[in-house]
């Protein structure tokens, strides 16, 4: 029952984590309409492969550091500054007028490969796993034993493949109504992520 808990954290976590439009998204929408759904299924393929070593790396990060009380009062104050930022972020990109599908010059390579380096690129992801884990963490939601810890990211990169797959499985109807879909996903999760810094705000008093 905990490693199916695990699982669904990690799923979920990275599932909502990932929901609005961003880089990858779109890039996943436009190749299943340029290529079809084979190549972006490949691409969703290899930026989840990637989001498992990231989440791997944040998670053995957060159990290094809370082993010691003053880090993981650190990494804890750390988090709130991520949550905080990701909810202006958010917020900075709800007041966005529109976002848009971008051509993409690698439409005509591999697109797995595509989805590999886009992925590695996002400087993003392990400062988010880092912040989320500490905070399921400060919640006592997240157990540290090697097997847990394997679950938690097999659900974030199986959650990362799901959504890439929402995406492109959606593509034309995504690309249609992109403006409205992202203003109204930003503002959302501009309000869960300012949530979960009060959280670990509190956790630390």
């Amino acid at each position: 029952m905990l490693l199916f808990y695990h699982f669904t954290l990690g799923f979920f976590s990275s599932y909502f984590g990932s929901l609005t439009p961003s880089m990858l998204n779109m890039t996943a929408a436009k190749i299943s309409i340029n290529k079809g759904k084979n190549s972006a299924i490949q691409f969703a393929t290899g930026v989840s492969i990637v989001v498992f070593i990231q989440a791997y790396i944040a998670v053995i990060f957060t159990r290094f550091l809370r082993s010691n009380p003053w880090f993981l009062h650190l990494l804890q104050q750390i988090a709130v500054v991520i949550f905080l930022f990701l909810s202006y972020y958010f917020y900075k990109q709800f007041k966005k007028d529109k976002i848009e599908i971008k051509e993409t010059k690698q439409a005509s390579k591999n697109s797995f490969v595509i989805g590999l380096i886009l992925s590695s690129l996002n400087m993003f992801s392990i400062p988010f796993y880092c912040g989320i884990t500490t905070a399921f963490d400060g919640a006592g939601w997240l157990h540290f034993s090697q097997i847990y810890i394997i679950t938690f990211v097999i659900g974030s990169a199986i959650g990362t493949f799901v959504l890439l797959f929402t995406y492109l499985q959606f593509a034309q109807t995504i690309a249609a109504k992109s403006k409205t879909l992202a203003k109204n996903l930003h503002l959302i999760l501009s309000f869960l992520t300012g949530i979960l810094a009060l959280i670990t705000f509190y956790k630390i008093l």
